[in-house]
């Protein structure tokens, strides 16, 4: 029985060390453009799961964030091919609604 309690446990390690809210794999949906620092680069996933642990299905880049160019012509690109993505995302805390900001992207 200590066994299993300890295999179960090293299995949840990685989820307890996570810098992340969330961190979702799908392919591009919607793309939405606005003021650049009003959330303004908006994207959703096809099936719209939630991405950062709440019930937000959109997550948004500020033309202020680092490498902001570099993040919004990958997502870009990774619509166009048909391409899928994984956004590492966190709540913001500003606004007090939590949205989903994007820290990082993996393209597949």
């Amino acid at each position: 029985m200590r066994y299993i309690l300890i295999f179960i446990l090293v299995l949840s390690i990685p989820n307890l060390c996570s810098a992340w809210d969330g961190t979702v794999a799908g392919t591009i949906n919607t793309i939405d453009v606005t003021h650049g620092q009003n959330y303004g680069f908006r994207i959703t996933l096809k099936g719209g799961p939630k991405l950062c642990g709440n019930n937000h299905t959109w997550a948004y880049l500020n033309d202020s964030d680092s490498n902001y160019q570099v993040l919004v012509s990958t997502l870009l690109a990774a619509k166009m091919a048909g391409n899928s993505v994984r956004l590492y995302t966190n709540q913001e805390q500003n606004s007090g609604n939590n949205y989903c900001h994007i820290g990082y992207i993996s393209v597949h």
